[in-house]
């Protein structure tokens, strides 16, 4: 072989390692901006589970609330109901005592 060939196929083989060192480099990056995508999808999942933790926190909460302001609604509501109910049975009674006495009053004169 000649001195030439020798040299071209010399710098074709330093371009080779050139090449392929800057491949493993490049992979080298690739990897670490993987590791990196990684890391911020493993952040972000914990953030959209604390964010789901505390609508879910947040919703019962209320939910809780507005059944027992419900509760409390409808146990008033039953208190009402009984005492319209107890005054419209003490109304009766007053109209008919008033009519009796009335009745009574007419008869004595």
């Amino acid at each position: 072989m000649s001195e030439e060939r020798l040299e071209r196929i010399e710098n074709q083989l330093e371009q080779v390692v050139q090449a392929i060192s800057m491949m493993q480099q490049n992979m080298t990056t690739m990897q670490q901006n993987i590791i990196g995508m990684q890391q911020n999808m493993i952040a972000m999942q914990n953030r959209v589970d604390s964010m789901e933790g505390t609508l879910l926190t947040a919703m019962t909460g209320g939910f809780t609330s507005l059944r027992n302001y419900t509760i409390d609604l409808d146990t008033d509501l039953a208190e009402n109901e009984r005492k319209s109910e107890e005054n419209a049975r003490k109304v009766r009674r007053l109209n008919q005592r008033l009519m009796r006495l009335e009745q009574k009053n007419n008869d004595d004169f």
